[in-house]
This record gives structure tokens, sequence and C-alpha cells, in this order.
């Protein structure tokens, strides 16, 4: 019973530590669908790596507006549990959150920092009791959706290092 039982202790070890060390980072403006109120824009905010991604202040939200999302295929290279990081511009306290769903997993709230009319990292999961993102290797769709108006993203990345903190704009 107790080989049994460090075996499954070891692969479950094995298991999470796969992925560390990985690192996937793409532009938000690369969607493969942009729904609107999501907009695609160029200008208009200083410090972001290029183009990126806006739901308009005063575009509407849930639940009087909800549709708006932009929908992105990741292909992750390796098991294991991975770390979400969005680089964000929120207008405010009312404008600082999307909602993210991972393949068909529960949607989650992502975001609600207090950093505002600044580009900065924001990361799920914030706390350290809750868990990671468990992905296996393979594609996956990731929708970040109409939560709030007056929020924009830059860049998105998934990290299978617990410690990473991404700076700046990422490569």
């Amino acid at each position: 019973m107790k080989i049994l039982f460090l075996f499954a202790v070891a692969a479950t070890a094995a298991f999470l530590a796969q992925g560390k060390g990985v690192k996937v980072c793409w532009e938000a403006e690369n969607a493969k669908t942009i729904e609107q109120p999501v907009a695609r824009l160029s200008t208009g905010c200083d410090g972001a790596s290029g183009d990126f991604l806006e739901i308009p202040e005063g575009a509407g939200n849930p639940p009087a507006r909800n549709e708006g999302k932009a929908v992105y295929e990741v292909e992750i290279p390796e098991s294991g549990n991975y770390w979400l990081w969005a680089r964000v511009w929120w207008n405010g306290e009312c404008s600082n959150s999307f909602t993210v769903t991972i393949d068909d997993k529960t949607p989650f709230l992502f975001g609600e920092d207090a950093t505002y009319r600044a580009w900065h990292w924001v990361k799920y999961p914030v706390s350290r009791m809750a868990k990671p993102v468990s992905l296996e290797q393979g594609k996956h769709t990731i929708v970040f959706a109409n939560r709030e108006d007056g929020v924009r993203v830059d860049q998105i990345l998934l990290s299978g290092d617990r410690r990473f903190v991404p700076s700046g704009i990422e490569k």
C-alpha cells in the first residue's frame, strides 16, 4: 500500500512540474474572432506594444449588453499548471475586469486590481490558495469576454512558472 501511495505522489509531482519554465505570449489584437463592442485600435494609448483591443467607455456591459469578446486559439507545448497574465489598461474602478473562459471550463473573473490609466500586468489566479489553470498539451480556446467597458488589453501570456512576473512589453 505504501508503494502505491508513493507512486501516486511521484506521478502527481511529475505532472505538476511539467510546464514549469514554459511561456506562451501573444498580442491581444491577434484574436481569431473579435466581436463588438470589443474593437482593435492602433492609436490613442501610449505605451502599448502596437495595436491593442478595447471595449470603449460607454459601449455597454452585461447585463444590458452581453455580446463582445475576443477568441484565441493557443497551442500549449507541454501539459501542466499555468498562470494567466494580461497586460491591461483600466479606465477606473468600474472598468477593470473581463470574464475569461478557457475551453469549456467555468468562466472566471479576471482583473479587478486598482491600477488605473496605465499599462500593467494582471495575473490569474491572484490568491496563493487558488489553483492555477491546468492545461494539457495541445490547442486550447481562450475567450476574453465583455464584463465592463473602459478596458484595454495589449498582450496575453501563459506561464508555467508561478514565480515569473512579466515586466513591460513581452517579446
